[in-house]
Formats: C-alpha cells, sequence, structure tokens
C-alpha cells in the first residue's frame, strides 16, 4: 500500500506553514535591510517544490530576495549563529540585520524559487525585506508561502506580521 498524497492526509498546509505566528518590528539598519527565517519540516512522504515566498498586503515594505539553507531537526541553521543567540522554535521568524560581511553559511543559500523540500527534511527560509524609498515605516500581515507536490499546488499564509521601521519600533 503507497503512501496516501499529502494533500489527502495534511490538508490545505501539509507543511504546517500557518502554525506558530509571530508579530515581529525591526529597525532597518541604514544601507541595508532585515532578514526573517521561517523554520519549515516536510513531515510528509511526498517532495515539494517551492515556487514562491512573499509578503502578505505588504504596505512600504518590499521583498529584496529570498533564499533556502538547510536546517538541522533541532530547527538551528546549518549557518553560523551569532553568540548568545537561541535555536529558533519550529517557524518562529527572528529579525537579524543584514549586515555587509561575507556570509556565514556552511552550506550557500539558494533561491527559493524550484527549491525541492525533500521528506523529512529541515529548512530555513530567509526572506530579506526593505523599506520602500519613500515609506518611513513599513508592514506585512504574513508571509505567503507557495509550494507544489506532484499532485496539487499550495498557498498558505504565514502568521508573520512584520514591521519594519527607519528610527525605532517603539
Amino acid at each position: 500500500m503507497g503512501a496516501a498524497p499529502a494533500g489527502d492526509v495534511w490538508g490545505d498546509d501539509p507543511l504546517g506553514v500557518a502554525k506558530d505566528g509571530a508579530t515581529l518590528c525591526g529597525v532597518q539598519p541604514e544601507k541595508s535591510f532585515q532578514q526573517y527565517t521561517l523554520l519549515l519540516h516536510n513531515p510528509t512522504l511526498e517532495t515539494f517544490t517551492f515556487s514562491d515566498i512573499a509578503l502578505g498586503s505588504p504596505r512600504g515594505l518590499s521583498v529584496v530576495s529570498v533564499e533556502v539553507t538547510p536546517a538541522n531537526k533541532e530547527g538551528h541553521g546549518n549557518h553560523g549563529a551569532a553568540s548568545g543567540s537561541a535555536p529558533h522554535a519550529e517557524h518562529e521568524a527572528v529579525p537579524s540585520p543584514a549586515e555587509t560581511e561575507p556570509s556565514t553559511f556552511e552550506v550557500d543559500p539558494v533561491p527559493v524559487e524550484g527549491f525541492v523540500f525533500e521528506p523529512d527534511a529541515h529548512i530555513d527560509i530567509v526572506v530579506e525585506v526593505a523599506l520602500e524609498e519613500t515609506a518611513d515605516r513599513g508592514t506585512a500581515e504574513n508571509v505567503a508561502v507557495q509550494f507544489s507536490s506532484p499532485d496539487r499546488e499550495y498557498s498558505v499564509a504565514h502568521p508573520l506580521n512584520i514591521t519594519v521601521d527607519r528610527t525605532s519600533c517603539s
């Protein structure tokens, strides 16, 4: 007996994208951007392919880039972390200002579009966002994650509410 298609077993969100949201605010570093990380696990027996990651209802905020890097089962990326930083909780979004220093990834990140997510794998989706030139504050209601299995397409909103400000989160 073969495994049932993920959509039959897991419904409209086989990767649990809509679990564990957060409301985060970050100050955009001068001449840089804010970075948020979404940890995902593929608990199914199916392979999924990502097609797009976008901000939901963005106002004054736009995506700079979206990349994927492997994460280990404890949920912490396989990349260098700032000393004293705690491992990510599953699906937790953690803001971190991007620096212009060389990457500390042990595995080079790859673009999210076309990324194949294997069964039982853990990944970090790194979403880099920046304020539009004329905005002092930008928001997004969520992060829309679009992916597909061989049998079905999915579009799931990760409940990460983002605010980015030029000067303060107060």
